[in-house]
This record gives C-alpha cells, structure tokens and sequence, in this order.
C-alpha cells in the first residue's frame, strides 16, 4: 500500500460539507421545535445531501483506482 497526502482543497471540502451538515441538523432540530414540518423537511433533506456528498468525496479520494496515478 502507498501511503499519499491529501491536499488541502480536499481537507476544505470535507470540513465545509461536514460543518454544512451539522447547520443543517441544528436548523432541522430548531424547525422542529418550533413545529415547521415543510422547514424540517427541507433541512433534513439539505442534511443527507451533504452527507452524501461528503461520503462521495471520501470515496472519490480514498478508494478510487484509476486516479490517474498509474496512466
């Protein structure tokens, strides 16, 4: 196994994904409370898609093979 570094664009990308979603959870719980269940839904939804998009993003880095290191 090669060990690699991650550049910092990346490292970006997954602390702003991950600081997206927990906004998103926090204004999920809020609408909640208040009893906005369109506005929780949004937020919930909003929620997974960053999730997704940073579990796409870890996948893209850490388990693709054909990044073009071997071409």
């Amino acid at each position: 196994m090669k060990t690699t570094t991650l550049s910092r664009s990346w490292l970006g990308l997954a602390g702003a994904l991950t600081l997206l979603e927990l906004i998103f959870v926090y204004e999920a719980m809020q609408a909640d409370l208040a009893d906005y269940q369109k506005i929780f839904g949004v937020f919930v939804g909003l929620a997974i898609l960053c999730f997704a998009a940073l579990l796409y993003s870890i996948k893209a880095v850490f388990y693709d093979e054909d990044r073009g290191e071997g071409s």
